[in-house]
């Protein structure tokens, strides 16, 4: 009696079955479509393509709508179901951008072909967005059709849901991105993009570049790889009072200078360009036979000291890891007004609607540095999409406020 009520597959209406077979068919199409397709260029759309595209995408939704409202499949594509396995899918492909890094790489490779280093412009991403306006679309016209109070918290909540997707899919078009090296020696105003020179909407100055590291690690490499000795009962920790045994030895931090340069035999400290790490040790053997000597990173300036264990290991100090950088930098404007500002790694600026970022500096030279490297990020869209979750989280706050929840009426 049971077998006998249950439906069959591609039966109306349809449900997740059905959903989950297309909705996945049409995914890795696109992935499909990736992996052969020989050069194919970002799919984006600028200002106003995206606006023209865009319209004539809702008045032809507008249009099947109106058309074929009463149809099993427009009826489908406004459906719960087919809106929980889009987004999903969705959620799914954002997840693995935690495990692919995400760049614009020209290595040929399959990971690269099928999009996964750069999932948000796959074909199979594109499609799924596709298929989630759409829903979007009609389960709004269906409430538009029969608007009251009733409604309200689903339409707001579902409009902004759908302002989001626009701004995401279409306003990829639109975003600036430019990377530039500044110097205290020159004002630069022009960046290039491939061989194209562009002219920046104002021109920057460094001033100032300050680093902070985390103290030097000491390490013990093998002789015969060149490689680090992993462990952490390895590894001396330079910022405070450190033994480690190895090999029948004990091996003792007794000093440690965060900036020094070595005269003779020892270092001093000494805070000037070139000057590095440097710290004293002391290896003690069974026999309780004590060695002591200075071991350094070195600089550009000042080769590295080493201290050898033994014939096939030697005490090594490693590169300092940074803490935190930022540079003091100068910004002219076209209207002739100069302004400073501060930026740092993870605390970007807000100059006429460009996010200035900090992302490099000239390592070899460290504290150092003669030059930044900054990164102008500008997305006219994002207003748009934070509107977007501002009508979300309105709709929720009514449906709370109203108590009208239905587990019908997710979409």
């Amino acid at each position: 009696m049971r077998n006998q009520n249950k439906k069959s597959i591609w039966v109306s209406p349809w449900g997740f079955a059905e959903s989950s077979l297309i909705v996945t068919a049409l995914m890795v199409s696109g992935f499909l479509i990736d992996l052969f397709s020989k050069n194919r260029s970002e799919i984006e759309f600028p200002y106003p393509i995206n606006i023209i595209i865009l319209t004539i995408l809702f008045v032809f939704i507008t249009a099947i709508f109106l058309t074929f409202k009463k149809s099993y499949f427009v009826k489908w594509l406004q459906s719960a179901q087919l809106a929980i396995v889009t987004i999903s899918w969705m959620l799914l492909l954002v997840l693995l951008m935690g495990i692919f890094k995400q760049e614009n790489s020209s290595e040929i490779s399959i990971i690269n072909r099928l999009y996964l280093s750069n999932i948000l412009s796959s074909s199979a991403f594109l499609l799924l967005q596709l298929i989630l306006l759409i829903n979007l679309s009609f389960a709004l016209l269906n409430r538009f059709n029969k608007l009251n109070f009733r409604n309200i918290s689903f339409i707001l909540n579902h409009l902004g849901i759908l302002i989001i997707v626009i701004g995401l899919g279409f306003g990829s078009g639109d975003i600036s991105k430019y990377t530039l090296k500044i110097s205290k020696n020159d004002i630069t105003w022009k960046t290039k993009r491939g061989d194209t020179e562009i002219e920046l909407p104002f021109a920057f100055k460094l001033i100032a570049f300050r680093l902070e590291n985390f103290p030097a690690k000491i390490g013990i490499v093998d002789n015969q790889t060149d490689e680090i000795i992993k462990g952490n009962d390895k590894i001396i920790l330079t910022g405070q009072d450190s033994i480690i045994y190895f090999n029948g030895k004990t091996i003792r931090l007794k000093k440690y200078l965060q900036n020094s340069i070595q005269f003779g035999e020892n270092f001093h400290s000494v805070n000037e360009i070139g000057s590095c790490s440097a710290a004293f040790v002391e290896i003690e053997d069974v026999n309780n036979k004590k060695q002591t000597a200075w071991i350094s990173r070195g600089s550009h300036l000042y080769p590295s000291v080493l201290f050898p264990i033994d014939s096939s290991y030697t005490l090594a100090m490693l590169e300092p890891e940074a803490k935190s950088y930022k540079s003091d930098i100068s910004v002219y404007f076209k209207s002739g007004d100069i302004q400073q500002y501060t930026i740092e790694v993870n605390k970007p600026v807000h100059i006429n609607g460009w996010d200035i970022y900090q992302t490099d500096y000239n390592k070899e030279l460290g504290e150092w540095s003669d030059y930044s490297v900054i990164e102008m990020v500008r997305d006219p869209w994002l207003n748009v999409i934070y509107f977007g979750v501002f009508l979300m989280m309105a709709g929720v706050v009514l449906l709370i406020f109203t108590g009208r929840i239905n587990n019908n009426e997710l979409v």
